[in-house]
C-alpha cells in the first residue's frame, strides 16, 4: 500500500510518499510538483509489487560470515552435521575467490559443483554439501547480509536409486544365534525398533515406559536425536520382555560395553561387522538392522506414513526407498475408498 499526500508549510505545500516495506513504514518528502510525487508513487508500488523494495543489506565478508555460520552450526547443530559443515565450508572457501558475499554468485556455485564433481565427489556427497551452502546463504539473508540467495537456481544432481540392505528373518535368527549375551539383546532391540545407533547408545530406562508400554526417543545433557525431534515407538510384547529382564547397571543407560560403561558408536559397529563376518553375512552394517526393522514393517502391510513415524524420517521422500518393498500399497489403498 503506497499513496501520496499533500502538507501545508510555512514554505508553502509539499508533496510527500508513504508507503510499507517489510513491515516497517516509511515516508519521503517529494517537493512542490505533484507530477513529480505522481511518478514516485507509479514507480515505487512498482518496485513493491517486484519485491525490489527492501532496505539496503549489509554486505559482509565471506570469510568473516562462515565464521559467524559456523557458530551458529555448532550452537544449534548435532555434532556430526557441525563437523559436515565445516568440512563442506572449508571444500568451499578453498575453491571460490570471493571476498564478499555479494560476490557469491549463481555461476560461481554451478562452477563449484562441477570442480567437486571433476575431483571424485559422489551425488550424494554433492547434495549435502549443497544444503549446507545453500542453508547458509538463507540465514544471510535472514540475517540481512544478502538480498538474496544466490544458491537458489543451484539444482542438484539425480542421485542413483539407492539399493536397501536388509536381512532376511533367517539372517536375522542367525545373528541373534549366534551373538553373546552382551550383543544379542543390543541386536534384537534394534531389530523391534529400529532405532539409530546413537539412539540406542543414548537410551535411558527414564525413555521406558512399561506401563504403556513406550519407548520414547527425546534428547538429554549435550544429546539430541536427529532434528531434535522426540518421538514415541510403541513396544512388542518381546521387547516389553527383553528389557524388563535387562539387567540394569549403576547408571542410567539400558546398554552399556562390557565394562559396565558408556557404549562407544565404534566399537559397538566393530562389534557388530566381527560377528556377520563371522557367520558369513555379507553387505551388512549396523545401520542394516534399522533397514531390517522399517523392510520387514512394509512387508508385513503398515504403510509408508506409520513407518515414517516409527523412524523420525522428517520426509516421507526418505521413507520411501522402501517403498518397492510394497508394490501392492496404492492398489490396496484405493480399495478402502468409498462414498
Amino acid at each position: 500500500m503506497a499513496r501520496i499526500y499533500q502538507i501545508d508549510g510555512k514554505k508553502g505545500a509539499r508533496w510527500y510518499l508513504d508507503y510499507q516495506v517489510e513491515g516497517r513504514r516509511v515516508r519521503k518528502r517529494i517537493g512542490t510538483s505533484k507530477r513529480i510525487a505522481e511518478l514516485a508513487l507509479a514507480d515505487i508500488q512498482v518496485k513493491l509489487e517486484r519485491k525490489e523494495a527492501g532496505f539496503a543489506v549489509k554486505d559482509r565478508a565471506l570469510a568473516a560470515f562462515i565464521e559467524e555460520y559456523l557458530r551458529y552450526a555448532e550452537a544449534n547443530k548435532a555434532k556430526k552435521s557441525y563437523e559436515r559443515d565445516v568440512l563442506t565450508l572449508k571444500h568451499f572457501t578453498g575453491f571460490i575467490e570471493a571476498d564478499k558475499l555479494s560476490a557469491v554468485t549463481a555461476t560461481k556455485l554451478e562452477a563449484y559443483k562441477a570442480h567437486r564433481r571433476e575431483n571424485g565427489a559422489k551425488p550424494a556427497t554433492l547434495n549435502r554439501e549443497l544444503n549446507t551452502i545453500k542453508a547458509m546463504f538463507n540465514k544471510a539473508v535472514a540475517w540481512g547480509a544478502l538480498a538474496d540467495n544466490p544458491a537458489k537456481t543451484v539444482k542438484k544432481l539425480r542421485e542413483p536409486r539407492r539399493q536397501i540392505r536388509y536381512l532376511s528373518k533367517e539372517e536375522a535368527r542367525t545373528l541373534l544365534l549366534a551373538a553373546d549375551g552382551h550383543m544379542k539383546p543390543i541386536i534384537e532391540t534394534f531389530l523391534l525398533t529400529g532405532l539409530r545407533r546413537g539412539e540406542l547408545i543414548h537410551l535411558t530406562w527414564a525413555d521406558i515406559d512399561f506401563k504403556n508400554k513406550i519407548l520414547s526417543v527425546q534428547g538429554k545433557g549435550d544429546w539430541q536425536p536427529k532434528d531434535y525431534e522426540t518421538r514415541h515407538i510403541p513396544m512388542t510384547p518381546r521387547l516389553a520382555e527383553l528389557l524388563m529382564n535387562h539387567p540394569r547397571g549403576d547408571g542410567s543407560f539400558v546398554f552399556v560395553n562390557r565394562q559396565g560403561q558408556s557404549v562407544d558408536p565404534d566399537v559397538l559397529s566393530h562389534d557388530f561387522l566381527k560377528l556377520v563376518r563371522r557367520r558369513g553375512i555379507k553387505g551388512a552394517s549396523i545401520h542394516t538392522l534399522r533397514h531390517s526393522f522399517a523392510s520387514h514393517l512394509v512387508m508385513s502391510g503398515a504403510d509408508l506414513y506409520t513407518v515414517q513415524k516409527l523412524l523420525g524420517h522428517s520426509s516421507i521422500k526418505t521413507t520411501e526407498i522402501y517403498a518397492h518393498l510394497a508394490p501392492d500399497y496404492l492398489k490396496a489403498a484405493m480399495q478402502r475408498l468409498t462414498f
